[in-house]
């Protein structure tokens, strides 16, 4: 297994398809972005024999409830290969990525925060505040 970590721009059209058919949630905001040719912050992938197994990913993100600068962390693991640490592996490998705000990332589901734990950075976990879903905050 390896893991290559590169700015989310470089992508190649295979690379880009495969995420997008396997290693996506259908309509989520990543999958949107790709195909529109949105490629924002960067990505790390991991292959295992050639294969994309899965990846993790950072952004810059300004919302939430105080508007600060934050970076997001984002992970998507292949099924079968799910429970392995492949998460945290691709994200410790964005990890060494020199951020402006240090390791400090919003996260946006629970899980993502042993993940984020695991691969060094220090996460925070936002939620929608209200109904509408309009805004974030921490939780």
């Amino acid at each position: 297994m390896n893991c290559t970590i590169l700015p989310i721009a470089d992508l190649d059209a295979i690379d880009i398809s495969c995420i997008v058919r396997h290693l996506t949630k259908p309509d989520s905001d990543f999958q949107r972005a790709l195909l529109a040719g949105r490629r924002p912050g960067e990505i790390a992938i991991v292959r295992d024999q050639g294969e994309i197994i899965g990846w993790a990913r950072t952004e810059a993100w300004t919302e939430g409830d105080d508007d600060a600068a934050w970076n997001t962390l984002e992970a998507f693991v292949a099924r079968s290969y799910r429970r392995m640490g492949i998460a945290a592996f691709a994200a410790a490998g964005l990890a060494t990525v020199d951020f402006n705000g240090g390791t400090r990332v919003a996260v946006f589901h629970p899980h993502m925060l042993l993940v984020a734990h695991r691969a060094g950075f220090r996460p925070t976990l936002f939620a929608k505040q209200d109904v509408v879903q309009t805004r974030w905050s921490r939780v």
